[in-house]
């Protein structure tokens, strides 16, 4: 029997979906799939594999707290100034397009169900693109989330299926998260991600927030992310930090691998398109900064991930092998 949030999917989808599901069960027979119990058992069931990109996942707690910004300018800074190609993934399941929108791009019409019902199966660097907005240059594509609203939510299957496919052509993939850790498709990206970055915003609350949120990647079961975790403080209206805010900033910064302030503005504010050439030098610097953290922090259980600082493959062929980074 279907269980009933599979139904309305893809057949393709769908049977993963179930296949999976039991997986998790078989994982963990002693807990029942409800509440908090059911995150652990998605997690379980879709960890991380190496066998392809490196997966970035940019989250946080809260509303506004820019992480679809952080994402857009982090994947336009690793495309342009890394060598590597650099797919954005919309992972929220409330905005289809916008991270698209946010670097310029049109969505193809198509996004991440697509991809992941896609029949046959993607094999090619040229197939994948066919789900995905780009400009062809090379630079940074997006993969959109979900273009029916009201239909079916998105499942971790979908995501979990779409992110391993997306990491053998892509050396680096960047996720922009829903809010939080414990519910099932940011327990799934945080269950797959080698290194997460931390979106807060510039203020004291939010500040104390961030270092909640830290501590409880332990609960969640990814207290290895805490010491690699790259922390954006984004300002999202001008504004100087409080001496209470410095101290816990200060705090945090003791925590974490690095932070990195993303200075106000108005090239990024009311949603719009961001045109790298347009933001200001402190801002463009910010991602560059941001960019430059991903391309040498540690993954957990290795060394410094010094390949993706090499320059990009000349070959023409490469744009059709799998992505490699060591």
């Amino acid at each position: 029997m279907v269980p009933r949030r599979f139904a309305g999917l893809p057949e393709r989808v769908r049977s993963a979906a179930v296949l999976a599901r039991g997986a998790a069960v078989q994982h963990r027979p002693s807990v029942g799939l409800a509440g908090g119990a059911e995150v652990d058992a998605i997690s379980a069931a879709f960890a991380r594999t190496r066998g392809g990109g490196r997966r970035v996942l940019v989250g946080g707690f809260g509303g506004g707290g820019g992480r679809t910004t952080v994402a857009a300018g982090l994947g336009l800074a690793m495309a342009a100034h890394h060598g590597h190609r650099v797919v954005a993934v919309d992972a929220s399941p409330d905005q289809c397009g916008l991270l698209a929108h946010r670097v310029g791009l049109i969505p193809p019409g198509v996004g991440l169900r697509e991809l992941a019902a896609a029949r046959p199966p993607v094999s090619s660097l040229d197939d994948v693109r066919r789900y995905l907005a780009s400009d062809g240059s090379g630079g940074l594509d997006v993969l959109a989330g979900m273009r029916d609203l009201v239909g079916p939510g998105l499942v971790p299957e979908e995501l979990a299926w779409s992110l391993d496919l997306l990491g053998h052509w892509y050396p680096v993939i960047v996720a922009d998260a829903p809010s939080g850790w414990n519910q099932p498709v940011p327990a799934t990206l945080l269950a797959r991600a080698d290194l997460l970055v931390l979106t807060v915003r510039a203020g004291e609350a939010e500040i104390a927030g961030a270092d909640d949120a830290l501590t409880s990647l332990i609960a969640a079961g990814r207290g290895d992310l805490a010491t690699t975790v790259i922390v954006a403080v984004v300002e999202t209206y001008p504004s100087r930090l409080s001496r209470g805010a410095r101290m816990r900033l200060e705090h945090l910064e003791d925590r974490a691998y690095i932070t990195v302030p993303v200075p106000f503005d108005p090239a990024l504010a009311d949603s719009r398109p961001i045109n790298w050439l347009r933001l200001r030098r402190r801002t463009r610097f910010a991602f560059q900064r941001l960019a430059g953290a991903i391309a040498t922090a540690p993954l957990p259980g290795s060394g410094p991930a010094l390949a993706l600082a090499r320059p990009a493959l000349t070959a023409a062929s490469a744009d059709n092998r799998p992505a490699s980074i060591g």
